[in-house]
């Protein structure tokens, strides 16, 4: 399993490191501001995508899937920074651990509210990690091979400030991958050479 998935592996990786830098990518200038770290496992294993499920009593998002983050905090000018210390926060990632390849487009949270930028960064291994009581149930991994399978997604349409909207569902061992942390993983597939394996409509009107 692992020979076959480290030649798409390799490809992500360095297309999104040769990429990101050159790319223009969409800013939200607004004045909530949030960032997640997107962290790729490409530890001599089968690549995958490290997440969390958050617990079922915080007040927002609460028992959903995400990636470690939260809100710009004052005197944080750089989302990178941001990202970093939410994942040190949240799950003892040193960012020392983080090989940093860049920001990819901002999203709007459902409410419309916080704009959040997705970092992307590699962990060549995983070093022993601990979840925040508070915040995190749960930290798990995806493979690429999985996640490139277009069967596995499903999707639906549905409303958000009176605008159809389409939302996307990965299944994995238990846990859904969806909403806006769903859609980070496609467009993080989309930049890269390998392609997003769902057809993605234009980045909805903000």
């Amino acid at each position: 399993m692992t020979g076959a998935v480290r030649p798409a592996g390799e490809n992500l990786i360095v297309s999104l490191r040769d990429r990101l830098p050159r790319r223009t990518r969409r800013r939200l200038d607004w004045p909530q501001r949030a960032a997640v770290l997107v962290p790729i496992v490409d530890d001599d294993g089968p690549l995958r995508l490290l997440l969390t499920r958050r617990t079922a009593d915080l007040p927002t998002h609460a028992g959903q899937v995400a990636f470690p983050g939260g809100l710009v905090e004052p005197g944080e000018d750089d989302p990178i920074n941001t990202a970093l210390r939410e994942a040190e926060e949240e799950i003892g990632l040193s960012p020392g651990a983080v090989e940093v390849l860049g920001p990819i487009d901002d999203f709007p949270t459902l409410s419309n509210t916080i704009a959040v930028t997705p970092v992307v960064g590699v962990l060549r291994r995983v070093p022993p990690l601990v979840p925040r009581e508070a915040e995190v149930a749960r930290i798990f991994d995806i493979p690429f091979a999985d996640l490139l399978q277009a069967d596995r997604w499903t999707s639906r349409e549905e409303e958000r400030a009176g605008r159809p909207y389409r939302v996307h569902y990965f299944l994995h061992e238990g846990e859904t991958l969806w909403g806006l942390s769903a859609r980070i993983v496609l467009h993080l597939l989309e930049v890269s050479a390998l392609g997003s394996p769902v057809p993605l409509p234009p980045a909805e009107p903000i």
